[in-house]
């Protein structure tokens, strides 16, 4: 009596092409592209808006450029220290400027007292301190973003012949609105 067998071995010619058949479609599943059913930006999504930051943080983290004019002559100094950048401040003979933006007008060294909260003998510098606290906002939400602090960090450039009482009430409505750290900047003299 026959036994029957069954499994591959029983038919050897059977098994072969079996074989063959699963290499060949093996071999058209690799030629065929697979089409793509959905895309997930997320990820995509994602990357873009750390790139964003790290590149807005970088440039802001740039050289400092400062435009000198007939307005604008900086007061020279014997320091070695790099210039850190920061938020500038300019304080120009006829204007006060926020990161290049005009905030107060000066005339004859004073700031008109209609733009200060108490009068003519206040510091507080309304539209600076507003103009600031808009400034302070946005560096918080990059900073926020980027994983970092918030340092309120101002780089003051100040003509040379900027009168002690202007240059008190601006640092003073500087600290209102949260910069109360700041750098003079200067130029570095030849020895």
């Amino acid at each position: 009596m026959a036994s029957a067998q069954s499994g591959p071995s029983a038919n050897p010619v059977a098994a072969r092409l079996a074989g063959k058949r699963a290499i060949r479609s093996y071999a058209r599943k690799l030629a065929e592209p697979e089409d793509i059913k959905d895309l997930n930006i997320v990820p995509m999504m994602d990357m873009m808006t750390i790139i964003l930051v790290f590149l807005l943080k970088s440039f802001t983290a740039s050289a400092t450029l400062v435009n000198m004019d007939q307005n604008l002559s900086l007061p020279p100094s014997q320091t070695r220290l790099a210039p850190k950048q920061a938020v500038p401040v300019t304080i120009t003979k006829r204007v006060v400027l926020v990161e290049g933006d005009a905030v107060a007008p000066i005339t004859n060294g004073r700031i008109d007292p209609q733009l200060k909260r108490d009068g003519d003998n206040g510091y507080y510098i309304t539209p600076l301190v507003d103009m600031l606290g808009k400034v302070a906002r946005r560096e918080k939400k990059v900073a926020e973003m980027s994983g970092q602090k918030f340092d309120g960090e101002l780089t003051i450039i100040a003509d040379r012949h900027t009168p002690y009482r202007l240059l008190t009430e601006i640092l003073y409505s500087c600290g209102q609105a949260e910069y109360a750290n700041f750098r003079l900047l200067v130029l570095k003299s030849r020895e």
